[in-house]
């Protein structure tokens, strides 16, 4: 069956594809009829779709975060498309296509996983670098690192997120070293990057990366930085003779990294590395962030964004390019 994707559904289209099942609820008309309200989503948007008959047995066939699949036609209400459904039939997440119902990083996960290899072998401090190659040689480590969004809507909101903005931050921290370096002022550069590449490891844990960017139980009573610290201690009690002086260096740069209390920081920034890490981390996020609300939301008609509802702003686009592929 081919993927219909809701940006390209017409009013009056008969469908027959695959969704996402975001929320589904059983309500009444005003005559006191059960009906089914779904919201579906594939990569591209969300969609309601809607049941009129036997509303309670359909509602019995699927959970929310489910993949079902979807017969009806697209009418119009109130201005906006919805599904008017006659049958659903769920579908079993091996038989599904992530990338069709989730955003994927525009970049290659394959490039990018190669380049932070490349970073992590140009270490020269033999116990930072075992310490990354131990996460890095894990095989199910390195496949839950790569699917995983760095985040559920704020940035880097994609499969291969958590890779992409470990990456940059990789590379940022390599630019701070060297700029600094020539200002006199010495950070440890193996320290920086491990602090870089790892910050943000609970986030494997925190987020589901199918069937949808969900916070995990664990991760709603945890936290992905403790518990990105907690996977440091793990990693490390694995290594023979690990310093525990370094190993304290790099959980300090875990849970500092957030930078304030309020936002959920377990330390302040107490190190020349950590403070770094934070505002290159803040830094990143929050352009990424605002780049992709930018290309995303631009309001029609106009050279600025519709209203960021994190930020209580818009954002002027004009002049914003479109990512340069040849840089991807």
């Amino acid at each position: 069956m081919n993927k219909i994707f809701i940006e390209n559904l017409r009013e009056n289209q008969t469908i027959d594809s695959l969704f996402l099942a975001k929320d589904k609820r059983v309500l009444e008309t005003r005559s006191g009829k059960p009906y089914l309200r779904i919201r579906l989503q594939d990569k591209t948007g969300e969609i309601e779709g809607r049941v009129w008959e036997q509303a309670n047995e359909y509602a019995r066939h699927f959970k929310v975060n489910d993949y079902i699949r979807v017969k009806g036609i697209i009418t119009q209400f109130q201005g906006e498309l919805q599904i008017n459904i006659s049958s659903i039939h769920k579908i079993p997440i091996e038989k599904v296509n992530p990338e069709d119902f989730l955003p994927v990083s525009k970049k290659d996960i394959g490039k990018m996983l190669q380049s932070l290899r490349e970073i992590i072998n140009g270490l020269e401090d033999a116990d930072y670098k075992s310490l990354l190659l131990a996460f890095f040689n894990d095989e199910n480590f390195v496949k839950q690192f790569a699917l995983s969004p760095a985040a559920k809507s704020m940035h880097h909101a994609w499969i291969g997120g958590l890779l992409e903005h470990s990456l940059s931050l990789a590379r940022i921290a390599q630019g701070v070293v060297e700029h600094y370096d020539k200002e006199g002022l010495p950070l440890n550069r193996d320290l920086l990057i491990t602090g870089a590449i790892l910050h943000d490891i609970g986030k494997t844990r925190e987020l589901a990366s199918m069937p949808s960017f969900e916070y995990t139980t664990e991760g709603k009573l945890i936290g992905h930085v403790v518990m990105g610290a907690e996977m440091i201690d793990k990693k490390a009690s694995e290594i023979r003779g690990f310093p525990e002086k370094k190993l304290q260096q790099v959980k300090h740069l875990i849970l500092s990294h957030h930078g304030d209390y309020a936002f959920g920081s377990p330390k302040l920034p107490m190190t020349l590395e950590a403070i770094a890490l934070h505002f290159i981390d803040n830094l990143d996020a929050k352009l990424a962030g605002v780049y992709n609300h930018i290309i995303k939301h631009a309001a029609e008609d106009s050279d600025w964004s519709t209203f960021h509802r994190i930020y209580g702003q818009t954002f002027y686009g004009a002049e914003i390019p479109e990512l340069d592929e040849e840089k991807i």
